[in-house]
């Protein structure tokens, strides 16, 4: 399940429910969520946000290769070089495009 972030009088806080589902107030969220209703009154409104997904990108050839895709690396003027590609197949001259 994806976790969301809202915030609610000035805090903020993480929950995970279906994406289905959309609490608008703090007594919905904590139904959808499994949270504690705590001392909050449940009428209360919350605002989901949008964050920023932590994402990692692969530098390394062989991470591409072994997934499938290509790597071109630009060489010269017009010339490329396919770092995923068996020796000897590793040159591409622009154009033979």
């Amino acid at each position: 399940m994806p976790v969301y972030v809202y915030r609610v009088a000035g805090e903020k806080m993480e929950a995970s429910h279906k994406m289905s589902h959309d609490p608008q107030t703090w007594g919905e969220l904590c139904e959808v969520a499994g949270l504690p209703l705590g001392e909050r009154d449940p009428k209360e409104k919350v605002e989901r946000l949008i964050v920023p997904v932590a994402t990692s990108v692969s530098q390394f050839t062989s991470d591409y290769k072994n997934s499938g895709f290509k790597r071109l690396e630009r060489r010269d003027s017009g010339v490329y070089e396919e770092v995923t590609a068996p020796k000897g197949e590793r040159v591409i001259d622009s154009s033979s495009f």
